[in-house]
């Protein structure tokens, strides 16, 4: 059972996952984990924020991705993967070459002691990207393009996935019979699970760091899944009836995180041991279930349309790839303050949101910019598909 409705929750749910990025990220400055830019005073409270809010948020974002992928090759407006590089590859290559250098231009002055100006600084930067080999990976997205990675994942995937997809699309009637037998009961479903330990203990012992294939393959689990809610309703109408069931396994999980903090280290140290084993168990349980609360919780609350909810679905994708420039740019003065922790937080936060939204004004004006940032030209009217991070690392 399948529907060309357009799923109102799952377009919240976008709006609201990236916009967290913004306030993630603008804590980034103030954990006690590496990133690109830190204030003098950091605090261990703060990784709490990060470390719960890092178990769930990028995994709904592909999620909701997946489903954005369904809506796309249904409406068949134009070329697809046509419509795919142009929304993801040529911003990609945008941020690289013209937003992400200021913030590394920033982590040099404050990291490196880097004492040149900004264009002695672009006249050295290639020699230091030409000299990383990362090997047959996906790790040169982060390092070249810092936060706008996904840009470049979601790409990958949409390539890797798009003979399934054709192929699930084409016998969807089986697909939503077999799929719905996993679903038939709450005990049933967590076989779910499966794949996604199997997967974390295959690979991560071998590919350990972020953005390495073991987060790719589990970004595409999630990622595939999304493709699935919108092919089988049932799944969706199961999640919502469990939604509170679900919230609850979240918050023991996410309990058990806090009262012995051995879990989180162990899941930096991956290994074939059986302590790892249960440790990962743990982790995708999570996981799994804050994003399954969030789903269902929004299937409940958040379906309905709104005059304002197309505009900023339209504004998603330029605010993603402006966001943590501004706030490395604006943090960079702001952590130089005599001001306390939270004082700095809420500056950066609310001045780097506001010259956000600001930019994206200027940018939704311009066809040529509305390219460099994905967007459709102006004059056509917009469709109702879009596209849309163990510990923390330099990349989130």
């Amino acid at each position: 059972m399948s529907t060309n409705q357009r799923m109102y929750y799952i377009d919240w749910l976008r709006v609201i996952a990236f916009g967290l990025l913004f306030v993630f990220h603008s804590f980034r400055l103030f954990d006690t984990y590496p990133w690109h830019l830190k204030n003098p005073e950091t605090s261990i409270s703060i990784n709490y924020i990060i470390e719960f809010m890092h178990s769930w948020r990028m995994y709904i974002i592909f999620l909701v991705s997946g489903a954005g992928t369904y809506f796309a090759m249904k409406s068949k407006r134009q070329n697809f993967l046509n419509g795919r590089i142009k929304r993801l590859i040529i911003p990609y290559i945008f941020g690289v070459l013209i937003l992400i250098p200021p913030q590394k231009f920033i982590e040099a002055i404050q990291q490196s002691g880097f004492e040149g100006n900004y264009f002695l600084f672009l006249t050295q930067l290639p020699n230091g990207l030409i000299n990383e080999n990362f090997g047959w990976n996906l790790l040169w997205t982060g390092y070249l393009g810092y936060h706008i990675w996904y840009l470049v994942y979601l790409f990958v995937q949409t390539i890797l996935f798009l003979p399934l997809f054709k192929l699930i699309l084409r016998y969807q009637n089986n697909v939503c019979e077999q799929s719905s037998k996993l679903f038939r009961s709450f005990y049933s479903f967590w076989l779910i699970i499966i794949p996604f330990v199997l997967l974390e203990l295959l690979l991560r012992p071998v590919f350990p760091q972020y953005l390495n294939w073991a987060d790719f393959a589990t970004f595409s689990l999630y990622f595939l899944f999304g493709f699935l809610l919108q092919i089988n309703q049932k799944i969706i109408l199961f999640i919502e009836k469990n939604a509170y069931k679900f919230l609850t396994i979240a918050i023991f999980c996410w309990s058990l995180y806090l009262i012995n903090r051995s879990f989180l280290d162990n899941i930096s140290i991956p290994e074939y041991t059986l302590n790892y084993f249960f440790t990962i168990i743990l982790k995708n349980l999570n996981s799994i279930c804050w994003v399954f609360a969030f789903i269902g919780l929004g299937k409940k609350f958040l379906d309905f349309n709104h005059r304002y909810l197309n505009d900023l679905n339209q504004g998603i994708l330029p605010f993603y790839i402006l966001h943590q420039t501004v706030i490395v740019i604006f943090g960079y003065f702001v952590v130089q303050w005599e001001l306390s922790i939270l004082e700095k937080f809420l500056v950066i936060l609310s001045t780097s949101f506001i010259v956000t939204i600001g930019l994206y004004q200027i940018i939704r004006r311009n066809n040529t910019m509305r390219f460099f940032f994905g967007m459709k030209r102006m004059g056509i009217k917009p469709g109702k598909t879009s596209v849309f991070q163990e510990t923390p690392n330099q990349n989130e």
